[in-house]
C-alpha cells in the first residue's frame, strides 16, 4: 500500500499543474497581503487616533437617527455602525489594527477557497485522466485489489489538499510579516456574523477552528468529485459539478433564511458545506448545530464513497 502512494504521489508532482496550482496559492497570499495593506492604509484615520474615529462616527450615526429619516434601512445602518463602534470602544479592539496573525485569521477562508477549487480539479482527474489515457491497466495488472488502488489515489488528494494549507499557512505568515509586522497569536479581533452581528473573540480561539472546519467543509467536496468523476468517468463533468456545487452553496447562503422553514432543507447536503461558519457562529440553519451538519455530511459522505468503490470494484475501467 505504501508503494502504491509512494507511486501516486510521485505522479501527482510530476504534473505541471501541480506545481502550478501551488505557486498561485503562493501568488494569491502576496497579493491578498498587498490588498489588504493598501485597504488599511486608506481604512487609518488621519491623527485623531482609532477612538476618536470611532466616536466621531457614533456621533454622526445619532444625528442621523435624531433627524428621524424616512427609510429604514438607514436606521438600521445607523444602529449598526453605533453598536459595532460602541462594542469595538469597550473591548478596547482598534479595528485597523493588523500584525501578521491578524492577517491570517482574515484572509485565511478567502486564500483557501483556491485550495478548494485546485482540489476539486485533482480529484476529479486522478482516476478519470488514466481511464481517458488508458493507463489505468497498467495498474490493475499490479498485484494490489482495486480498493487499494483507488483508496491511495484518495489518499493522495488529500496528502495534496494538506500540503497546500501548510503552504498557505507558512506563505500568509511570511508576506503577513513583510507587511504588517509580527503579532502576538492571541491578538484581538472583530468577526461578522450573520446572526449576532459583530463578535469581539482573539486569533487563537477562532483560527485554529476555522482551520480544522475548513478542512472538513473541502473534503466533501474532494469526496464528490472524486465519487463522479469515477461514476461517470468525466473529469469534465466531475470538476463542473464540484464548482457549481462550490458557487451554489455561497448563493444558498442568501436563500437559507427564506429556505430553513422547511423540514427538508436541513436533510439536503448543500445549507451545510459552510463548517467554517461555525468557528463563529453556534448555528448556521434554524435550530441546526456543528454536530447535525457533521452527522449529513458523514451521511452522504459515505454514500459516495461506497457508490464509488463499488463501481470501481465490479466494473471493467481499464478499456
Amino acid at each position: 500500500m505504501l508503494s502504491l502512494l509512494k507511486n501516486e504521489w510521485i505522479k501527482l508532482w510530476n504534473k505541471k499543474q501541480t506545481w502550478a496550482f501551488a505557486a498561485l496559492i503562493i501568488a494569491i497570499s502576496f497579493g491578498a497581503a498587498l490588498l489588504f495593506s493598501l485597504v488599511l492604509t486608506e481604512d487609518v484615520a488621519s491623527e485623531d487616533g482609532w477612538e476618536m474615529t470611532l466616536e466621531r462616527e457614533i456621533a454622526e450615526q445619532e444625528e442621523i437617527l435624531a433627524s428621524e429619516p424616512d427609510d429604514e434601512w438607514e436606521i438600521e445602518y445607523a444602529e449598526s455602525v453605533i453598536a459595532e463602534n460602541e462594542q469595538l470602544l469597550e473591548a478596547g479592539v482598534d479595528p485597523n489594527a493588523n500584525n501578521n496573525m491578524i492577517f491570517l485569521n482574515d484572509s485565511f477562508l478567502f486564500v483557501a477557497s483556491f485550495i478548494t477549487l485546485f482540489s476539486v480539479i485533482v480529484a476529479s482527474s486522478i482516476v478519470s485522466s488514466e481511464i481517458d489515457n488508458n493507463t489505468m491497466k497498467h495498474l490493475l495488472i499490479r498485484p494490489y485489489e482495486r480498493w487499494q488502488i483507488l483508496l491511495s489515489k484518495f489518499v493522495t488528494v488529500l496528502a495534496f489538499t494538506l500540503t497546500l494549507i501548510g503552504l498557505l499557512l507558512v506563505s500568509n505568515l511570511i508576506f503577513g510579516t513583510l507587511f504588517f509586522g509580527t503579532g502576538s497569536f492571541s491578538s484581538p479581533v472583530s468577526e461578522l456574523t450573520m446572526n449576532e452581528g459583530n463578535v469581539i473573540t482573539a486569533v487563537n480561539e477562532v483560527l485554529p477552528a476555522k482551520i480544522g472546519l475548513y478542512f472538513l467543509n473541502m473534503l466533501m467536496f474532494v469526496i464528490i468529485s472524486f465519487a463522479i468523476s469515477i461514476l461517470f468517468k468525466s473529469q469534465t463533468l466531475a470538476v463542473g459539478i464540484g464548482i457549481f456545487i462550490l458557487f451554489s452553496t455561497s448563493i444558498l447562503q442568501g436563500l437559507t433564511m427564506l429556505l430553513e422553514e422547511y423540514a427538508w432543507y436541513k436533510f439536503i447536503f448543500l445549507p451545510h458545506l459552510s463548517l467554517p461558519t461555525y468557528a463563529v457562529e453556534d448555528h448556521i440553519l434554524q435550530d441546526v448545530g456543528l454536530g447535525f451538519s457533521l452527522m449529513i455530511l458523514a451521511i452522504y459522505g459515505i454514500i459516495f464513497m461506497a457508490a464509488c468503490f463499488t463501481y470501481f470494484q465490479k466494473r471493467d475501467l481499464a478499456d
